[in-house]
């Protein structure tokens, strides 16, 4: 019994140090991104007007948000079904996976392109042409989500950590190299080089998962099954939380002007580092979240405690960055980062629930919390925004985010309290009967 005990307890500080090694790859890898998503942007800060520079920024949250429909509920279960199978199995979901992916991302490149006859005259910014140029290439967007659901679904979420500083890396250096060579960069060529190293680092990851191309037919049915026993609430769930939660760069973009969504965008930049360790904690976590019944208290506080310090230091540090790495130009920006690391610490916490539900099937529960995070938001936002502009759209994120987190923590009661109601994945596969 001694024995054995001991055999669990090594067992279970293994899987932690693992979870761990992998949060902080996620963390530090989030990190160096930034710092070269930060280097980018403050080149094009500097060697653009600020009109340019706020069109800038609104491509770059359209994309996502357009890119964000295109899941359709299939790949969240894909990280969970890879999550329970062992690694050549994994690799079989894996290759499933991109399969079914290659029609999703064909829709999002034809949407795109429509769309972009249409942005310039509901925004207040010149993206069309930009858009267009781009768009044939644009499948590279929505596999983020696959990406990030599949590694860390295989416990490799380090691969997908080192593919995403690679494809940063890729752009500031394109950007650096192409301001030497022509002293300045517009729009469609810095989106266009933005995509090509989006679809490099895509590239870097699927070499690295090695993905097994065996049973695809029966793993995408098992897939399409699990949409619509569960996916497609949390796709639902999904859309309508972040893109309510992202919608306020395009609001901002609505009632003020370019040069306002520039400085709301850099601040929200400088914010974002906040949320990353609780982030990387609640992906690394979520192979064992997917097979333990409760959370515990540890990695909620731990959640807290670390987006506590690292908004001290984005708010400490925000002056004295604007002041160094860029001119007074982006000085209202600053003014902007406190409600906006706050709003991330409160993210931060509120993704180890969230993963929680994800990794149980919880569809219904995750899809009821979005609905009071858009609620909340889309009226905070109309509310605020009109009058308060920038800042009024940074204050509503926070509220909002604090009543997503209390409807997260009363569903995960809920879950915890419904013993046996998780919905088995790995048993519907053995009844799927996919190729041994």
């Amino acid at each position: 019994m001694e024995r054995g005990g001991g055999a669990t307890t090594t067992s279970t500080r293994a899987r932690w140090s693992r979870a761990a090694g992998q949060a902080t790859a996620y963390v530090t890898s989030n990190l160096v991104a930034t710092v070269l998503g930060a280097v980018a942007m403050t080149l094009l800060a500097r060697l653009m007007t600020t009109e340019d520079f706020g069109s800038y920024a609104f491509v770059s949250a359209f994309i996502p948000l357009l890119a964000m429909l295109f899941e359709f509920g299939l790949f969240l279960p894909a990280g969970r079904l890879a999550a329970v199978s062992d690694g050549a199995r994994g690799r079989e979901v894996f290759g499933a996976t991109l399969v079914t992916y290659v029609p999703v991302g064909a829709a999002f490149c034809l949407t795109l392109y429509c769309s972009s006859f249409f942005v310039d005259r509901w925004f207040n910014v010149s993206a069309g042409p930009a858009l267009r140029l781009v768009a044939p290439l644009a499948l590279a967007y929505p596999f983020r989500f696959v990406a990030e659901q599949l590694s860390q679904g295989l416990d490799r979420l380090h691969v997908y950590s080192v593919a995403t500083v690679v494809g940063r890396a890729l752009f500031v250096g394109a950007v650096a190299a192409s301001l030497g060579w022509d002293g300045r960069l517009r729009l469609s060529t810095t989106l266009l080089l933005e995509t090509l190293a989006t679809l490099a680092a895509w590239a870097l990851l699927v070499l690295c998962l090695k993905p097994r191309w065996r049973g695809v037919a029966s793993y995408a049915r098992a897939l399409a099954r699990e949409a619509r026993a569960y996916g497609a609430q949390a796709y639902v769930g999904r859309v309508l939380s972040i893109g309510t939660y992202n919608m306020d760069v395009l609001m901002v973009a609505v009632f003020t002007d370019a040069s306002t969504v520039g400085f709301y965008t850099l601040a929200a930049a400088l914010a974002f580092p906040v949320g990353l360790p609780a982030a990387g904690m609640a992906a690394a976590l979520f192979p064992r979240l997917a097979r333990e019944r409760t959370i515990g208290a540890g990695p909620i506080a731990l959640a807290a405690a670390l987006g506590s310090v690292a908004a001290i230091l984005a708010v400490v540090l925000a002056r004295p960055f604007a002041d160094l790495a860029l001119s007074g130009r982006y000085g209202p920006a600053v003014g902007l980062v406190l409600p906006l690391a706050l709003a991330q610490l409160v993210r931060g916490v509120t993704g180890v629930f969230n993963a929680f539900l994800a990794a149980h099937a919880r569809g219904r529960e995750l899809q009821d919390a979005a609905l009071v995070l858009t609620v909340s938001n889309v009226a905070l936002n109309f509310a605020l925004i009109p009058r308060f502009g920038a800042a009024g759209a940074a204050w509503a994120s926070l509220a909002a985010l604090g009543a997503n987190l209390v409807a997260h923590a009363a569903f995960y009661r809920r879950a915890v309290g419904d013993e046996g109601a998780d919905h088995d994945l790995e048993t519907d596969l053995e009844v799927e009967a996919c190729p041994a």
